[in-house]
């Protein structure tokens, strides 16, 4: 986890760095939930969605078109019963902490309403990195999952007063568990709010 702090320092002083040369950089930071599942999967005898956090920094570049890369720190939970478990039935909690790096393209409209305003369309790939694996009663370690999995993601924003709301869909192209006979696909909906600097 410490080498993922020493990331994000890097990465926001690289965009601090591009900011003194662009007057067209937006640097901020962002806090949010998402709702985390498995598409079907052979090992998979039952799941269900499971709620986390994620934080992370971004910088944008561009106003009406932009590209925005991140750097994130996420917790995707869901509750399983696996074909190969310890216990037969008994259903728990996986939790899986990653460093997930997106690359977003978006436009952002023009439109000034009493609420929402400026909002923004976007869509690009990520890279997602396990950082750690919450001990559980499933017999699921870092070893039993791809360590690098990636994803297609896409969604919209707006600002509301001083906050930046994103609405983004994570669909995974990666099984999640290292096995063969696996194909079960991480599937998440983020809802985060970011401030700007």
């Amino acid at each position: 986890m410490k080498s993922a702090f020493i990331y994000a320092l890097l990465l926001l002083g690289s965009f601090s760095a591009l900011a003194q040369d662009r007057s067209d950089l937006t640097l901020g930071a962002k806090v949010g939930i998402n709702f985390y599942s498995l598409s079907n999967d052979a090992l998979v005898v039952d799941d269900d969605t499971g709620i986390a956090t994620e934080f992370g920094i971004y910088g944008r570049i561009g106003e009406r078109f932009f590209i925005q890369p991140e750097l994130n720190f996420v917790n995707y939970k869901t509750h399983l019963i696996t074909q190969n478990q310890p216990r037969a039935g008994e259903r728990d909690a996986l939790t899986v902490r990653y460093l997930r790096v997106p690359v977003l393209v978006g436009f952002r409209t023009s439109y000034d309403g009493k609420v929402a305003s400026r909002i923004r369309f976007m869509a690009g790939p990520s890279v997602s990195y396990i950082v750690n694996v919450a001990d559980n009663n499933l017999g699921i370690g870092r070893s039993d999952l791809h360590n690098a999995q990636f994803a297609l993601n896409g969604g919209a924003g707006f600002e509301v007063w001083m906050l930046r709301l994103d609405l983004l869909y994570h669909h995974y192209l990666t099984s999640l568990f290292n096995d063969n006979n696996s194909e079960g696909k991480g599937r998440a909906f983020s809802i985060s709010a970011g401030i700007e600097f």
